[in-house]
């Protein structure tokens, strides 16, 4: 009876907190992995009370990050980093027939073809492989307009930077979390321009080309690029239409699931040709580093930000599950020197950045700064991917989901988005405490205890 009660009043009390939005007063239960959240906020909006949509998370200085100030060795012959990044590109999109210039370029790379994004949407995916953590730590990065360590790193290095988008850097908020350090002027967004994603990509390709011609060449750069093209509703110049025919117009307000089913071949068909748009835009930027001479100093990441669902588990584009088709991009890392290789161990977005730190001077451990490891010898068990307020725990065998803010259940599959099997909940049951463990560990390392 006592248990009963005690347990009432603890959900009571979530509830309640819950429904105002105060949500760091529940974040002591929320940190247990799999604790049962409930809501009342039906019942306060009925009793006439205004409840705002959206978490009311102040964090102040719970932040701790890095774990030790970043030690750094000047280097005489700095690397120049160029960074691309797609909007919504799913990992079997990588293929010569689809992405033939990209697939070119991949030969001499590092190819990471089990690599999995930190999020379902935008907002955890860049935040994580900009930080190499998982997505819970967005919200006192944010909070706290905490920059990325990397960029830290490559302002104390004199780095001449600019970075593109074909979005914006306000939604989501990275110039609040990211690249709040980063100079206004060296910020481009082309997201209200009122043209379509493929223009806006090809124009900031032109602009970023011109600012690697015009930089100073005895500085290093860094150069980011967001890029628009496979976004929904897949818009794409009539030259870059290989998948015939194509859904000419997708409207999300007045297509019923019956209509999206019947339709979703074509639907795809329209990402496609958008992808292959996107193979364009690349193709630019890697045969101008190449015919300027600069592939022998500059390391190139190209990567998702997520993927993309076509309804192969029931849902169309991203941020609504963890399934495997809106969670695994392509990651490729060019690196000077070093011969392309095709690699098959689980990686995450968390990897980027603790690959790129040596090779820019930080002498400190991983461990300082990312959950992540060094993509080139990683033997990562598991991984994390989050939304707005899930963490999905991934390893080789299981997907389980847990709560982070509080809104929603938990659930778990196997690896391969299908239903656990008997046999298979037993033996997730039997090594989850472990995991929970350890989850606890990683989503708490980087705050104040």
């Amino acid at each position: 009876m006592a248990l009963a009660v005690a347990s009432l009043t603890v959900h009571g009390a979530y509830a309640t907190q819950e429904a105002f939005n105060r949500v760091q007063q529940n974040m002591l239960m929320e940190s247990v992995p799999f604790f049962q959240p409930v809501t009342a906020r039906s019942f306060f909006r009925k009793m006439g009370y205004e409840l705002s949509s959206s978490p009311n998370l102040k964090l102040g200085s719970r932040l701790h990050y890095p774990k030790q100030p970043l030690s750094l060795t000047m280097s005489a012959q700095a690397y120049n980093i160029v960074w691309l990044t797609s909007e919504s590109w799913r990992a079997d999109m990588l293929n010569p027939q689809v992405m033939p210039a990209t697939s070119t370029f991949a030969s001499k790379a590092q190819r990471f073809n089990h690599h999995f994004s930190g999020g379902n949407g935008t907002r955890m995916g860049v935040f994580s492989m900009f930080t190499g953590l998982p997505g819970n730590y967005w919200f006192p990065f944010k909070e706290d307009q905490r920059s990325a360590a990397l960029l830290d790193v490559l302002q104390q290095q004199h780095y001449q930077m600019r970075l593109f988008t074909s979005a914006d850097f306000s939604y989501p908020e990275f110039d609040r979390a990211l690249f709040s350090k980063v100079p206004a002027s060296q910020l481009k967004a082309n997201g209200y321009s009122g043209l379509a994603g493929w223009q806006n990509d090809r124009q900031n390709v032109t602009d970023m080309l011109e600012f690697i011609d015009q930089r100073d060449p005895q500085r290093p750069f860094f150069s980011f690029m967001f890029f628009e093209s496979p976004h929904a509703r897949y818009y794409f110049p009539p030259e870059s239409a290989i998948r015939k025919p194509y859904r000419d117009d997708i409207n999300y307000a007045t297509l019923s699931r019956k209509e999206l089913r019947a339709d979703m071949g074509l639907i795809k068909n329209r990402y496609v040709n958008a992808v292959h748009h996107l193979d364009s835009q690349f193709a630019r930027v890697f045969e101008h580093l190449e015919q300027k001479g600069l592939l022998e100093t500059t390391i190139v990441v190209v990567v998702g930000d997520h993927g993309e669902e076509f309804m192969e588990h029931g849902f169309w584009g991203h941020n609504s599950t963890f399934v495997d088709e809106q969670i695994r991009t392509p990651l490729l890392v060019y690196l000077p020197g070093k011969k392309g290789q095709t690699h098959e161990h689980m990686t995450s977005h968390m990897d980027i950045v603790p690959t790129l730190m040596p090779l820019l001077g930080v002498n400190n451990p991983v461990a300082d700064y990312a959950l992540g490891q060094n993509l080139l010898k990683a033997d990562r068990q598991y991984t994390y991917v989050s939304d707005w307020n899930r963490i999905a725990y991934v390893d080789a065998n299981a997907k389980m989901v847990m709560n982070v803010t509080g809104t929603t259940g938990n659930y778990a599959t196997g690896s391969d988005d299908h239903a656990l099997s008997m046999q298979q909940q037993r033996a997730l049951t039997q090594r989850s405490r472990p995991i929970i463990m350890q989850t606890m560990q990683d989503l708490n390392r980087f705050l104040d205890k």
